[in-house]
């Protein structure tokens, strides 16, 4: 199995209240925003939209994610200590549908995950598969 991830988003933006609200952040308060679709031999196996608290990360956007996951980079940084989880089926957005390449009716495996460090929340990730592409035990290891 040979993985490689495309970046597509890597910026600081302003907080929008409900996310800054979920992170612990003040309304438009810089956060971390990343766009990364990984791939398994060649084949789009997961669409990665992550915000990252800067207090606990500050040099995240510095990090090559074509080399190393940003899950890996973070355990290094933060432990995690918590992590809340939402799993559904459903369709995919329509820019997640064009990265991944299938149909916007086709149903995907969505995980949205909150981590914490000491109580603290860390990051907020929507994680995007195509249940056609993958088994969903596959998408955990991102």
């Amino acid at each position: 199995h040979r993985h490689h991830a495309e970046v597509h988003v890597a910026r600081e933006e302003a907080a929008a209240d409900g996310l800054a609200q979920r992170l612990g952040l003040a309304t438009d308060a810089p956060v971390f925003h990343t766009l990364i679709v990984h791939f398994e031999n060649g084949v789009a196996l997961q669409c990665e939209d992550r915000f990252v608290n800067p207090a606990w990360a500050p040099d995240f956007l510095s990090v090559d994610f074509t080399r190393i996951t940003p899950t890996h980079y973070l355990l290094q940084v933060a432990p995690l200590w918590e992590a809340q989880y939402s799993i559904e089926a459903s369709a995919p957005s329509a820019e997640e549908a064009r990265l991944l390449g299938v149909s916007a009716h086709e149903p995907c495996l969505v995980i949205v995950r909150r981590t914490m460090s000491r109580g603290v929340p860390i990051t907020l990730a929507r994680l995007v598969a195509a249940l056609s592409v993958k088994p969903p035990a596959m998408v955990m290891a991102l």
